[in-house]
């Protein structure tokens, strides 16, 4: 995986999108996120997403846990991003705040 491979954006625009995209089942939280690139279990990555509701963007280095490879049928291709790192329980909870109960029960629909 070159260096810019590791870089994996993602723009959350809204409070809906962030419950699709949030895997609170993973220590220490993570996020999905759409890619067409390969990855593989273990490979460190940094998401750099914009988060409306924080007003600002974040990296948040973590490691691919989860590959939702293009055959899958009703699903997006990409990777679970697992935190990493000594910000990641501040970016937990933050998205937590963010969605409130939402954080503790599962989206109808999810991108993974």
């Amino acid at each position: 995986m070159d260096q810019k491979q590791n870089i994996l954006p993602l723009i959350i625009n809204n409070k809906t999108f962030l419950h699709t995209a949030y895997m609170p089942f993973l220590k220490g939280g993570g996020l999905f996120v759409p890619t067409d690139n390969d990855y593989h279990f273990g490979d460190e990555v940094i998401v750099v997403t914009s988060i409306a509701y924080l007003g600002k963007k974040i990296a948040i280095p973590g490691k691919v846990v989860w590959i939702a490879a293009k055959s899958r049928a009703n699903s997006q291709q990409g990777v679970g991003v697992q935190f990493s790192g000594p910000t990641k329980m501040k970016i937990k909870l933050a998205i937590e705040s963010i969605l409130g109960d939402l954080a503790k029960k599962p989206a109808l629909s999810h991108n993974y």
